[in-house]
Parts: C-alpha cells; sequence; structure tokens
C-alpha cells in the first residue's frame, strides 16, 4: 500500500474518532448478537442477527474507508468487505433465512464483527495517547501564560517549589523557569507531531488490513515516515 504522510489534524481527529466509534460499535455489535441469539426462539433474533452482521460489515468498511482517506493512498479496500453487499436491491431477492445463510457462511461477517469488539480498546488507546501527548505539549507551552494569571489573579506561584527547579541555579525567577518550560514546548513541537502521524498511521494500517488483508500484502509497499 503506497502510504503518503497524513496531515496532523487529520491524524488527531482519526485518534479521537476511534473512541465513540469503538464505543458505538462495541456496544451495538455486543448487543445485537446477544439479543438476536436470545431471542431466535421467538424468531424476532433472526432477522436482528441479520441487521447486526451487515451493520458490522459496514462500520468496518466505513472505518476502512476514512483510514485509507487519512492514509493518503489508492483505495486498497474492496475484497473481503464490498460496498455491494449493502445494496438492498441485491439482498431483497433472497428470503431472510437466505440472506442470513449467506451473511453466516461469508468470513468478511466475523472479521467486522471482530474488528467492531476489538475497535473499543483499540479506540481507548488511541484517544489517550493523543490526548496526553497533544495536552502535555501545549501545558508546556502554555507556562508562562498560567503562571502570570495564577500570580496575578489568586498569588500562587506554580513554580516556587517545583521540582525542575531545584536543579536550576538559584538565581533563576519562576518567570525565568516558565519561560524555560515554554522553549521545552518548543523544541517538543516537532516530536510532537510525529508521534501523533505515526500514531495515526499505525492504527489506520490496522483498519485497512482488517477489511482486505491479501489485497494489501500484495500491493504493499513500506509505509513512507511521517
Amino acid at each position: 500500500m503506497n502510504t503518503q504522510k497524513p496531515g496532523f489534524i487529520g491524524a488527531f481527529y482519526y485518534l479521537l474518532y476511534l473512541l465513540p466509534a469503538g464505543i458505538i460499535g462495541f456496544t451495538l455489535t455486543i448487543v445485537g448478537v446477544v439479543l438476536s441469539i436470545g431471542l431466535m426462539p421467538l424468531f424476532v433474533g433472526f432477522p436482528l442477527m441479520l441487521v447486526t452482521a451487515r451493520f458490522a460489515k459496514h462500520m468496518t468498511l466505513l472505518d476502512a474507508r476514512l483510514a485509507d482517506r487519512l492514509l493518503q493512498s489508492p483505495s486498497t479496500v474492496a475484497a473481503s468487505v464490498r460496498s455491494d453487499d449493502f445494496n438492498p436491491g441485491r439482498h431483497d431477492r433472497r428470503g431472510l433465512f437466505g440472506q442470513l445463510g449467506a451473511e453466516l457462511s461469508d468470513p468478511a461477517t466475523y472479521v467486522g464483527l471482530l474488528f467492531q469488539i476489538v475497535k473499543l480498546p483499540l479506540g481507548i488507546i488511541s484517544f489517550t495517547l493523543a490526548i496526553t501527548i497533544v495536552a502535555v505539549n501545549l501545558a508546556l507551552l502554555a507556562s508562562p501564560l498560567v503562571y502570570t494569571i495564577l500570580l496575578q489573579s489568586i498569588g500562587i506561584d506554580i513554580f516556587e517549589n517545583e521540582l525542575f527547579a531545584r536543579l536550576l541555579p538559584s538565581d533563576f525567577s519562576s518567570l525565568q523557569i516558565s519561560l524555560i518550560y515554554a522553549g521545552i514546548g518548543l523544541l517538543l513541537l516537532p516530536v510532537t507531531n510525529k508521534l501523533i502521524r505515526l500514531s495515526a498511521l499505525f492504527f489506520g494500517r490496522i483498519a485497512v488490513e482488517i477489511s482486505d488483508p491479501t489485497k494489501g500484502r500484495a500491493g504493499e509497499v513500506p509505509l513512507q515516515r511521517a
């Protein structure tokens, strides 16, 4: 897969998106599967299982397309989860049990169900990673502003007993220490940018490979560094 460098904004958005998408996909998939199995004696479970299977496949397709767009690569999503699987006219030609049997015999159904379950822990990790990296960098950059506001508004010197300040010469003032933190934040901007983009490439690659691992490996070339 010929991938290019994703932009920082797109990469950050994708890492945040995975958490709500993971919660929705995980909840609807688990609830759908459990309810459909429990309601099968009442017949209601069979159409519910069909809807759940198609939902999981469709969500996996959308996740892969979004990741594909993030990676700015030629589309590699086609074989195992296809958009024509969700064409209503195609499915209406068969009865309920025929459609359900086709879904349950399709490996893409189980891939979709599994990915919607796995996407929740992936979303938690990606969201936490993105927020932590960006928050730390912003906190460093905003150190002089936070120091000034707190000192002037409520008289608190946040750097008075700070551990890092004890490692510096005693003639450094709290304002100078805050400026040192801001300088560290500036130096870390390229690192933050690279970490966010590499993380998005990693999680996006998982979605694309899960949706179509055979084709992805067939046309794969080494990832360009973010």
